[in-house]
């Protein structure tokens, strides 16, 4: 290359000093220097190319980079690449920017790097400007685009790993803003980019979560610390999912926020999972306190020995477990379904009600439920439209109004109904299955304990009775006793007359007998409670068994001045039975009206046939039944308040004995008065033959 001499300067001496310039600046360049003829052989590279292509002087790859046979117009990798035309416009004098090549040295000479190299080619021109060389300058940009390479890398790994995640990431501004696109929220949620940036992304959120969510969101912001918390968020079908929200502010080496990195990760299902946990613990535990309740309540029922105090303590247990303001209980009475009010708790809401006690007539909704022994649940517009809901008629007025009802029947043992508890007006809400089969159960567990009350009452009558029985015997055990130790004690004394010899031994014999058959009472009493009665089946005439008993019950009949008659026939009956057995039935009767009619009454005895059925009846105008006594008048023991006009007693077996022996005859008997002082009536039925 030759440079033209300065104007002052000897041209020798200028060619020359600038020769040495350039060569020294040349070598000693930081750049990659490469001079080129313009036929594109090499003539010169400084140190910094050799560094570059880690080439050392003197090395064989450089001789031939040197040498007369290395073209770089003609290099095949320059050639494919493009480089070469470039180099070609540069000798034509045009100065050219190489973009980046990758260059393999090792194509040379089998070894050295693969460099990713760009590069400038400017032209050198002589006075008359034509290109005398070029001078090629190299940048090894390898490592920068290695550096911007792995960052590419690690930027699609990251964008590889938030879509192909659950997550949804997201960075927002400084200030808490919205300003760079999210694929994954976008995605997920479905708002384009415009309708989530800014604050737009809070449209999203569930409407019951986003003030809460973007108050904590600003105030995380203004304090620079971490956001945390749940929300949900409308994913693009619409539907709601839980999310859990994490938020981290990116500081710089000033402390100051660069960005908020977040994400959304999807835990609906997981939140599903901990609701219906913690609301199954709190019905668990819901549950477990009722179940302590209704195990106190059952503690309290079977510890109550009256079925008054029962129902008491049974419509206050309602009340507090099923939460309501009104809980009853009624009794069933009589056979047409009617229920009389035996316990009733009312909340102050219905305190003016408190007095109400009206029993029902067997026609509506409660008779209902006691037929048919099912439990009734209804709200209040179900109840009005139930077909048996007929109000409360008369009493509408005083009775407490209903909001809605849950009714149970009281079963006994025998699946009998017995009455049945019902409530009203639920504190909250309405009655559900849980509700019923909690009062299913308390209304067994007081039907049972009604049950109980009942025969633990009963029993106490009985040995009441039993009491009064044993009294009784001793008492009418010892009447005979007196005139026969007298009758004795005058034998005894040798001096006595034929007549009172005579008079004392039919004293003695009437009292015997009379001994005799109150033992063969007490005989008969204990075949029927052993059960050991037996019958001597005959074809037999009512009318003849009539004879019989009339005879037998005759002598205290006259003894007491009683009027009697027989009525009716047996128009050609027979029946089949015991003769001595039914003579006893009809003669206990006879008795039993003669004890209890004053002297001078009248007794009749009615012999009626009405198809297949015989029925003989004893009436008399006696003392008439109690109403409480008729209930039990068959049962053992029982008897009736003696009063002194009675000629004779009795030990209060004989009607027990006259329902037992009838219904070995499959047959019934039945008793019936207006009250004391207005008779009585009992009906024998038997099948006829």
């Amino acid at each position: 290359m030759s440079l033209a001499p300065a104007p002052h300067e000897p041209a020798v001496d200028s060619a020359t000093g600038s020769n040495l310039r350039f060569k020294e600046l040349f070598e000693q360049s930081p750049l990659s220097l490469q001079l080129l003829a313009p036929d594109g052989r090499t003539m010169r590279v400084n140190t910094a190319w050799e560094k570059l292509w880690q080439i050392h002087e003197g090395s064989a790859l450089k001789q031939f980079v040197l040498s007369p046979d290395y073209n770089v117009l003609r290099d095949p990798q320059l050639v494919e690449s493009g480089i070469a035309a470039l180099l070609e416009q540069a000798v034509r004098g045009e100065p050219v920017l190489i973009p980046a090549v990758h260059y393999d040295v090792a194509a040379l000479d089998g070894r050295g790097p693969a460099r990713w190299v760009t590069a400038r080619a400017h032209p050198i021109k002589d006075e008359a400007g034509n290109v005398f060389e070029v001078l090629l300058m190299h940048e090894d940009i390898t490592d920068k685009l290695e550096a911007e390479n792995a960052l590419r890398m690690r930027e699609e790994r990251f964008r590889s790993l938030v879509m192909a995640t659950s997550q949804i990431v997201w960075s927002n501004t400084p200030d808490g803003r919205v300003d760079e696109d999210s694929p994954s929220w976008r995605a997920f949620t479905g708002q384009t980019y415009e309708e989530w940036r800014e604050f737009g992304w809070l449209e999203a959120v569930h409407p019951d979560d986003r003030d809460a969510t973007r108050r904590l969101w600003l105030a995380c912001v203004a304090s620079k610390s971490l956001f945390e918390t749940r929300y949900r968020l409308r994913r693009a079908d619409g539907a709601y999912r839980w999310t859990e929200v994490r938020g981290v502010p990116i500081v710089d080496a000033t402390g100051s926020i660069r960005e908020w990195i977040g994400t959304n990760t999807d835990i609906h299902e997981t939140v599903m999972a901990e609701a219906e946990l913690a609301q199954r613990l709190e019905r668990e535990q819901r549950n477990a306190a009722l179940l302590a309740k209704v195990a106190h309540a059952a503690r309290k029922l079977q510890t109550v020995l009256w079925d008054g105090d029962i129902a008491e303590v049974l419509v206050s247990e309602v009340r507090d477990i099923l939460q309501v303001h009104q809980a009853v209980v009624s009794i069933t009475e009589g056979a047409n379904w009617s229920q009389a009010i035996n316990a009733v708790s009312l909340s102050d809401k219905y305190a003016p009600y408190r007095a109400y006690a009206e029993s029902t007539d067997g026609s509506g909704i409660y008779a209902e439920v006691c037929r048919t022994n099912q439990p009734l649940r209804l709200t209040q517009q179900q109840l009005e439209a139930h077909p048996q809901w007929k109000g409360f008629g008369r009493h509408a007025a005083a009775h407490p109004p209903i909001r809605g009802w849950l009714a149970v029947p009281l079963i006994d043992r025998t699946g009998k109904n017995i009455g049945l508890i019902q409530a009203s007006d639920k504190i909250e809400g309405e009655f559900s299955a849980e509700d019923e089969a909690i009062l299913v159960q308390l209304a067994s567990i007081a039907a049972n304990g009604f049950e109980n009350a009942r025969l633990y009452q009963s029993l106490q009558e009985q040995d009441r009775r039993k009491d009064e029985f044993l009294a009784m015997l001793a008492h009418e055990l010892r009447n005979p006793l007196a005139p026969i130790a007298a009758a004795s004690e005058m034998l005894k004394l040798g001096t006595a007359s034929e007549e009172r010899i005579r008079r004392s031994s039919e004293v003695i014999g009437r009292q015997v007998r009379h001994l005799t058959s109150l033992i063969d009472d007490l005989l008969d009493v204990s075949r029927v409670t052993r059960g050991l009665i037996e019958l001597d089946r005959a074809l037999l005439d009512p009318m003849a068994l009539v004879a019989s008993a009339v005879e037998q019950s005759q002598p205290l009949m006259t003894a007491r001045g009683h009027s009697f008659a027989i009525e009716g026939d047996a128009n050609g009956a027979r029946v089949v039975g015991d003769a001595n057995r039914l003579v006893q039935v009809i003669a206990n009767l006879l008795n039993n009206a003669a004890k209890y009619t004053p002297n001078g009454g009248a007794i009749v005895l009615t012999v009626a046939r009405d198809g297949d059925v015989l029925a003989i009846s004893v009436r008399d105008n006696g003392t008439g039944i109690d109403a409480s006594l008729l209930p039990r008048i068959f049962d053992l023991f029982t008897q009736a308040e003696r009063t002194p006009d009675r000629a004779q007693g009795g030990l209060g077996i004989g009607l027990a004995l006259v329902k037992t022996i009838v219904s070995l005859h499959d047959g019934q008997v039945s008793a019936h008065s207006g009250g004391p002082g207005a008779g009585s009536v009992f009906t024998v039925t038997l099948k006829a033959a």
